[in-house]
């Protein structure tokens, strides 16, 4: 086995076993932003935030280590995360509301 292939089997048990975590947050204007932690290291996150932001048909960043993403995603995320390669039984969705932020005055 070269080195590469083996590089290849801990990259893919690191995205079985990573702990994801999702969750929503008002952003400026009271807009949701999807939020994605909990990464694996090694795991290309630009190359991930790219696909996301493809077959979500939104836009978003890295920030960090997290990947921000416009709108509120949290429905799909679990299933297009599952199509990047990582475990939909270790990504945790946060089902809480959004909290509403005041005008100011």
């Amino acid at each position: 086995m070269g080195n590469d292939e083996f590089d290849e089997i801990l990259s893919a048990l690191d995205r079985e076993t990573a702990r994801i975590r999702v969750r929503a947050e008002p952003r400026r204007y009271n807009k949701p932003a999807t939020v994605i932690s909990g990464f694996p290291p090694g795991v290309d996150l630009p190359d991930i935030t790219r696909q996301l932001k493809n077959r979500l048909a939104t836009g978003g960043s890295v920030v960090e280590g997290e990947v921000y993403l416009q709108g509120d995603h949290r429905a799909r995320i679990r299933e297009e995360l599952g199509k990047l390669g990582f475990d939909p039984e270790t990504i945790e969705v946060s089902d809480a509301a959004l909290p509403k932020r005041g005008r100011r005055g």
